[in-house]
């Protein structure tokens, strides 16, 4: 049975505090139909919550300590307010709370520096110290957006404990800067915007050169017989790695060689029209990104139009673009893939950075059995652990739980 997570952290906050504590508040991963990695260069995505977690109880001190607990490492982060700002990226799981905290103290000053000329004015952030317990649901490394999970959580009771008056696109802004800045990550807004905008039965149309989040409905898969997975490779990625930052630089170059701000400008016929110019890697990673902002629209006709049974081939084109363009997929992923469309599922890709991660699957229900069974066999014979396999559904984005 899964756990109860907002019952699971309220016991680890008083276990590691020995006081209670004010609020539990959490948010979702998500899985992404398209658009990966299209929001740096203004593009779009398509994307929606599921229903693991990640949760943070908290509580405000009476002095400037910052103290972070958490079941994921018998390690704790211990900070104050003053020196918060000198956190130093590491990577690991302290740079998403601590980066989001750093960012809302950042974010406050700034308000404070433009009404510096108005007397008398309030400053915006009253900040405090914090006691904070952290525990998330979602694989860490999975694709899934475990640290957009955790900055949003943070994110949202900061802006209740500290009464910031944050929209929710600033909280996602707030994700982004942490992810950025303290943890390292060549990262968008799109993953930030999903999680806190997310509704049930809803996908997040995510538009990143206006900063629009739209909701779609999603048609019920239940009555065209189709279920989305979520398969958990194992293998872990590393979305801060110079990897991604180098596919972001390059599409960048090529937007300048053809005089536009963002490869959203680039048209796939002038894009082809300057092959020979680009250096041939450039040119691919324009390739994925321009095509898949094209599929990202198309997807979403399509599924309000002809309805879900129709988008696997916008799936599979879209994964062999991540494969051979962008090149973010690993032998693993195209195993897995390959395997499950094989034993009957209409599609499959890429869910989140790549380089691991997780796969998503559209699969008739009668065919779930044999995919998982295939998933299986394969990954055995490979002499890799078994994948962890979860069924999936549009779920609710942050919010606060207790």
């Amino acid at each position: 049975m899964p756990r109860d997570l907002t019952s699971a952290v309220h016991e680890g906050f008083r276990t590691s505090f020995g006081v209670e504590l004010e609020g539990v508040w959490s948010a979702p991963g998500r899985v992404s139909m398209a658009g990966d990695h299209t929001d740096e260069h203004d593009g779009l995505s398509l994307a929606f919550a599921i229903g693991i977690r990640s949760a943070v109880a908290v509580r405000r001190r009476d002095d400037d300590r910052v103290v972070i607990a958490t079941d994921l490492t018998d390690e704790r982060a211990d900070t104050d307010l003053a020196t918060i700002a000198s956190h130093d990226a590491t990577a690991d799981w302290r740079s998403y709370p601590i980066g989001t905290i750093r960012a809302a103290l950042e974010h406050g000053r700034d308000d404070e520096a433009d009404d510096s000329d108005a007397d008398d004015s309030p400053a915006r952030v009253a900040a405090t110290g914090l006691d904070i317990f952290l525990s998330t649901d979602l694989p860490v490394g999975g694709g899934l957006s475990s640290s957009a999970s955790v900055c949003a959580a943070v994110g949202i009771a900061l802006d209740e404990l500290w009464a910031l008056g944050l929209s929710r696109g600033e909280i996602a802004a707030l994700g982004r800067t942490a992810e950025q800045t303290a943890a390292g990550a060549a990262t968008g807004l799109a993953d930030h915007a999903t999680v806190l905008f997310a509704e049930p039965e809803r996908a997040v149309f995510y538009d990143a050169r206006g900063d629009d989040a739209d909701l779609i409905e999603m048609p019920e898969l239940d009555a065209h017989q189709l279920v989305p997975l979520v398969v958990v490779t194992g293998e872990h990625h590393r979305n801060w790695s110079g990897a991604i930052a180098e596919r972001l630089a390059d599409g960048v170059t090529v937007a300048e060689e053809l005089g536009c701000q963002s490869l959203r400008e680039v048209r796939s016929e002038e894009l082809e029209a300057a092959k020979d110019r680009l250096e041939p890697r450039q040119y691919r990673r324009a390739r994925y990104i321009v095509g898949e902002i094209a599929r990202t629209l198309e997807l979403t006709r399509v599924l309000r139009t002809e309805g879900p049974r129709e988008i696997g081939p916008i799936l599979r084109d879209s994964q062999a673009s991540l494969r051979d363009d962008f090149e973010v997929s690993t032998e693993r992923i195209d195993r897995t893939v390959e395997w499950a469309q094989g034993a009957g599922a209409l599609g499959a890709r890429i869910t989140g950075a790549g380089l691991g991660g997780s796969v998503f699957v559209l699969a008739p229900e009668s065919d779930v059995g044999a995919i998982v069974a295939a998933l299986e066999r394969g990954y055995r014979e490979h002499g890799w652990k078994d994948p962890h396999v979860v069924r999936v559904a549009p779920s609710a984005g942050a919010r606060r739980d207790r």
